[in-house]
């Protein structure tokens, strides 16, 4: 079976990098719209440029361009160039994670291949075949899967199954993470995150821990394993990783599969890798779900590669030094570093001085570089803590290491994206006239020389010489595809004119092909202008969102008439009490006012148990819905959740089109952004004014994180404690067995803006009491300040700022 290496490129170095080291393709991001805002990323002039050696390569290579952010409204139009720009370079797929985008892809753009972004968070069979239906061919699965569930989504999706198998991880599933967001104003969604993630915490009398700082995925023992289950695609993580790191790893994986690696060579490259960048390596879920050592809660950052541990200190002078035996190769300008107790981050520092250790009675010995197993003493630097014998020590940089990566780059300006150009040129005893196009399209230009010209003698050189001049189009976007010379009387044509002629006609032919270009693209963004339907002002109508019934046990029949509608999220309760939770429900409300909440996430040890309560309530004729994923929609009434995201017009449409009667808008959403969604559908469009909104949520539990050991505690349940960083942000953490959910420890609140948000057009507002226990008392009150208009304090999000 074909198998794809996929590697990182954050700019054009990392990206020959990858395709020297053997990368079957490799993917980036432009300069907008990608989720590494803070890589380099592509021009156009580049993304031609590395498009073109790919293309050109042999074997053949793929380029793959990610536009994996959600969009703005006020960004379609710039989304719709970008695309332009992936077509006309003719890069072989579009990563995408926004609905609107891969809308936008199918309805205009066509001629690029869809791939669903890992942000998507497609986690099982139902998502990945959703995803085909609209339109991917690929999908690039949750890191957070096992093997089992990767094997059933190549099995049973029918699409190309790609899976990260190096590289950083997240500790929430990709695309469901609003802490970096909601807390900081800098969106992962958006490709801007601050990392919150690797913040320290602490309890008090009890060093700092880590609890949220993930290793790093190395699957290299079981990419065969992945191989077998019909993987496709090997993804490596690192777009904002360097050149070196890129063709180090990329190396590793490529001699991995193809079995050329012997147990020492293996070691080796390992090491390398490691002393490039790395922290220590986990498989995370692949081979048990309950994996929990996937965490690096003690220290955070790169660590290096294990290169001995500390002997002795030698202090000489004012110098200190500390003795080791080194396991590798030293030289001086390496960097060392150590685990320093109580620091979070390793302490580290340059090989300026080295020495071997004398024996005993000798003097050390000044050098360059150690072999390995010498006995070396490395100089510390004047400012250091205090290091014991017994630390352990890494090579964190190797200058032994940066010279065996090795790669050519091609001059500047040999590969470039070019279109095939037909050439006719007509000349007779006054005049010299070239006509150029663009076969299958109505491009055209003409240009014309007078002059005065004399029959020739070699009639075969004269045309040799006049096809030579047109070849000659290295510094323009077209490639010579026909050439015609029509020169009945043999009339020799002098090469200047030949080379003015050329330039000028071809210069026309780029102008107009810019302007076709312009031209196609203003009719897309012209045919994607936001609609402006006319409203009428009409009453709220309010929804009730929560997750166990007791929540509403409070409400009197004053609070009953005020809700046009209860979502009950099915995820908690088991069948007979959820049922028994709808039959009280239905008869305070009737059936009609009632809608079921699908869960966000369905993953194998759970999926069986939500299929039954679906199927068991549509059975039973329950016939409204509301879906929190993409996945298989039931028949009915449908809404969307907020996890679906629509933050554009292009996704509103999408949505509306596969028959969703309303979605709701992001909580991580902006006034201004909400505003031109809701002044287009606002009878269409949910507003959540209160919600404890999920800053993340992973299936790496925290409490274990933190304690260093699962508390194997059978209230791990609903358990709900506050936790503050390092950096002063406080948050809740909510644990649902080993699934942890974080929360602000304020629950979101737009209630003071309802007026606002009324006059731009909402209709149907929301408050959800669910991931977090409520006393009912406090629902009631909560609900009835909601409703009147009263203060509900809170958190804005980003309300004011935007989304950025």
């Amino acid at each position: 079976m074909k198998i794809e290496l996929l590697a990182p490129a954050g700019d054009l170095e990392a990206a020959y990098a990858a395709f020297h080291y053997g990368a079957n393709a490799i993917y980036l991001g432009l300069k907008r719209f990608s989720a590494r805002a803070e890589a380099a990323n592509f021009t156009p002039d580049e993304l031609s440029e590395i498009t073109a050696f790919a293309h050109q390569s042999a074997p053949r290579r793929s380029v793959f361009v990610a536009l994996n952010t959600l969009i703005l409204d006020d960004e379609v139009n710039d989304a719709i160039d970008a695309l332009a720009t992936a077509e006309e370079a003719g890069v072989d797929a579009v990563i995408v994670q926004d609905l609107g985008v891969a809308r936008l892809v199918r309805r205009h753009f066509p001629k690029l291949a869809l791939h669903a972004s890992t942000q998507m968070a497609i986690h099982d069979v139902a998502g990945a075949v959703a995803a085909a239906k609209l339109g991917f061919s690929r999908v690039t699965l949750a890191r957070e899967l096992t093997l089992k569930e990767v094997e059933a989504i190549v099995r049973d999706s029918g699409l190309e199954v790609e899976t990260f198998i190096h590289g950083a991880l997240c500790y929430s599933y990709s695309g469901l993470c609003l802490y970096s967001s909601m807390l900081r104003g800098r969106s992962g969604n958006r490709g801007r995150c601050t990392y919150p993630c690797r913040d320290s915490f602490g309890k008090e009398g009890n060093p700092d821990r880590y609890p949220f700082s993930m290793k790093d995925l190395a699957v290299a023992s079981d990419v065969v394993k992945l191989r077998d289950a019909g993987v496709y695609s090997f993804k490596i993580e690192g777009r904002k990783k360097s050149a070196l790191y890129v063709a180090a790893v990329t190396r590793y994986y490529r001699s991995l599969l193809d079995n050329r690696l012997s147990p020492d060579d293996r070691r080796d490259a390992e090491e390398d890798i490691k002393t490039i960048f790395s922290r220590p390596w986990t498989s995370l879920y692949l081979t048990s779900a309950r994996n929990r050592q996937v965490t690096d809660a003690v220290v955070v950052g790169h660590r290096g590669a294990p290169i001995g541990t500390v002997q002795d200190l030698v202090k000489q002078g004012h110098a200190d030094w500390i003795r080791f035996k080194t396991s590798r190769r030293i030289e001086r300008h390496d960097g060392i570093q150590t685990d320093v107790p109580g620091q979070g981050r390793p302490f580290g520092f340059p090989v300026d001085s080295l020495r071997l250790a004398g024996a005993r009675g000798k003097r050390p010995e000044d050098v360059f570089e150690a072999d390995a197993h010498a006995l070396v003493e490395v100089m510390l630097p004047a400012e250091h803590p205090k290091i014991e014998p017994g630390a352990p020590l890494y090579c964190s940089s190797s200058q032994e290491v940066k010279q065996h990566y090795k790669f050519p780059r091609p001059k500047p300006g040999v590969y470039r994206v070019r279109t095939p150009a037909t050439v006719v040129v007509t000349v007779t005893a006054e005049l010299i006239s070239v006509e150029v196009a663009v076969p299958s399209t109505s491009l055209r230009a003409r240009s014309s020389l007078a002059g005065a010209f004399e029959p020739g003698r070699d009639v075969a050189r004269i045309e040799a010489t006049a096809r030579d001049a047109f070849l000659k189009l290295g510094d323009t976007r077209f490639d010579l595809a026909q050439f015609t010379l029509i020169n009945r009387a043999n009339l020799f044509i002098p090469v200047s004119l030949l080379n003015r002629v050329r330039r000028e006609v071809m210069s026309k032919l780029a102008e107009a092909m810019t302007t076709a270009r312009q031209e196609r693209v203003r009719g897309v963004q012209e045919e994607e202008q936001p609609e402006r339907p006319a409203h009428s002002a009409r009453e709220p109508l309010w929804s009730i969102k929560v997750d166990r019934l007791e929540h509403l046990a409070a409400f009197q029949e004053s609070d009953w008439k005020g809700v046009h509608e209860v979502v009950l999220d099915i995820r908690r309760d088991a069948l007979p009490e959820l049922q028994a939770s709808l039959a009280v429900l239905s008869e305070r409300v009737g059936p009609d006012r009632i809608r079921i909440g699908l869960p966000l996430l369905a993953r194998e040890w759970e999926a069986d148990e939500i299929r039954i309560k679906r199927n068991t309530l549509r059975d039973a004729g329950w016939k409204q819905w509301e879906a929190a994923a993409l996945s298989d929609w039931p028949d009915g009434d449908l809404t969307t959740d907020w996890s679906v995201y629509i933050t554009n017009r292009s996704a509103a449409r999408q949505v509306l089109g596969m028959g969703v009667s309303r979605f709701t808008l992001s909580p991580e959403d902006g006034r201004d952004n909400m505003e031109a969604l809701l002044a287009q559908f606002g009878d269409r469009a949910t507003v959540i004014v209160f919600q404890d909104t999920p800053l993340f949520i992973s299936e790496t539990c925290a409490l274990s994180a933190m304690a260093g050991q699962c508390p194997a505690d059978p209230n791990c349940r609903d358990s709900d404690k506050e936790w503050v960083s390092g950096s002063g942000d406080t948050i809740r953490l909510v644990q649902q067995g080993c699934r942890t959910i974080a929360l602000h420890r304020k629950p979101h609140s737009l209630a003071r803006y309802l007026e606002e948000l009324t006059e731009m057009g909402a209709l149907h507002f929301r408050a959800d009491f669910i991931n977090h226990h409520y006393e009912a008392a406090e629902v009631r009150r909560l609900w009835r300040a909601l409703r009147h208009g009263g203060t509900v304090p809170g958190h804005e999000g980003n309300y004011r700022q935007g989304m950025r």
